[in-house]
């Protein structure tokens, strides 16, 4: 008979004893005790210390009146908004921003700039900035960036802020290194989401204090919805004030010519010349051919004014702002049985590992 099993080696032997194992870990119960009874205490003070995080959010949909109802779904209330009409094949949308940017608003420098210097109000009556409410949270002990400003923070260097009193740079963007800190920060305090499918916009603040981060739902839904405004509505503005300008020029001229044959007709009442009657036809023909571009210009101007109210977004809010009254982190209960099933992989890690690498300490001693 063919021996299968050249080597000797049986499955038995590759296999791992479970049994073994068990009595090993069962060995050392008293050291899992021990290591669960630290870490449980470590959990408690852990979850006991962390920080209280309330979270407020608030949902929308930004709709313009000429939203299609045909729109396919998805992007189709958000693509109007920018101008993409989605139900036209041959629509450009070279000039428009992509919906799906709308997040990356809030990612920007100019909006956390801008949030800065909106006011709060505390519980207690007292108006303050985003950027003093920040700077007096900051002036509390953080560990986590006390280790950050000793370990990381004494390799890297900072670069040295540019002399803003230099007129060549009024042209450039600087932040301070204080700013800077405040709005990143700011920027962990609040997310917006977009639902590609449902079409809708979830800002979400969280925040220690549950009336602060209600009203920075509010401050940042705000300046989030005026700068869609603003980006929606920047083309049609553009057109309108400078159909304005034209219409106002004309008119002007219009309303001097419009002098010109009055006071024509007055000083020639009773003069029916061929010469007078060649001049007034002159006046007149000019007259209404200023008259024609006048109301054409009249008619632009207040087709773009009427563009302007149509394509200006609408926002209807879904999910209203509340102060919540129920904490949404720490999970505190959690945080224990993490800290618990930590210890008892540790312990019994230990006690696996314990004696093979005795042995191997060992043999490498021998060797030795």
């Amino acid at each position: 008979m063919i021996d299968n099993n050249p080597t000797g080696i049986t499955h038995e032997e590759d296999s791992i004893d479970i049994i073994a194992l068990l009595k090993t870990v069962w060995s050392g119960r008293k050291l899992v005790v021990k290591s669960v009874a630290v870490f449980f205490i470590i959990g408690c003070i852990v979850a006991l210390s962390s920080p209280v995080i309330y979270t407020s959010q608030t949902t929308f949909v930004p709709q313009t009146s000429d939203d299609q109802m045909s729109a396919p779904k998805g992007l189709g209330s958000l693509a109007g908004l920018v101008g993409i009409d989605l139900n036209s094949v041959g629509s450009s949308s070279d000039s428009y921003l992509s919906p799906l940017l709308y997040s990356k608003i809030a990612d920007s420098e100019e909006f956390s700039i801008l949030l800065l210097s909106e006011q709060l109000i505390s519980l207690e009556g007292e108006t303050l900035t985003i950027k003093d409410y920040l700077t007096k949270d900051a002036g509390g002990f953080n560990l986590i960036g006390f280790i950050k400003k000793y370990t990381i923070g004494l390799f890297s260097s900072d670069s040295p802020e540019a002399d803003l009193s230099n007129p060549t740079l009024d042209t450039y963007n600087f932040i301070s290194v204080e700013d800077f800190e405040l709005i990143t920060g700011l920027r962990e305090k609040f997310s917006i989401e977009l639902n590609e499918k449902e079409g809708y916009i979830k800002v979400i603040v969280t925040d220690e204090d549950a009336f602060m981060s209600s009203q920075l739902v509010s401050l940042v839904t705000k300046n989030l919805q005026s700068r869609i405004i603003a980006l929606r509505t920047n083309k049609i503005k553009e057109r309108l004030e400078y159909s304005k300008e034209q219409y106002d020029i004309k008119r002007r001229e219009f309303e001097i010519l419009q002098n010109r044959v009055a006071q024509f007709k007055d000083s020639n009442k009773n003069i029916s010349t061929a010469m007078f009657l060649s001049q007034l036809e002159k006046l007149q023909s000019e007259y209404s051919l200023q008259q024609n571009i006048l109301m054409t210009l009249a008619s632009e101007y207040n087709n773009n004014k009427i563009k302007l109210n149509k394509d200006t977004p609408i926002f209807s809010v879904i999910d209203e702002v509340y102060v919540p009254n129920r904490r949404s982190a720490p999970k505190r209960s959690m945080i224990v049985i993490i800290w618990v099933f930590l210890g008892i992989v540790l312990a019994v890690g230990y006690i696996l590992a314990k004696t093979p690498v005795m042995n191997i300490l060992s043999e490498l001693k021998g060797d030795a």
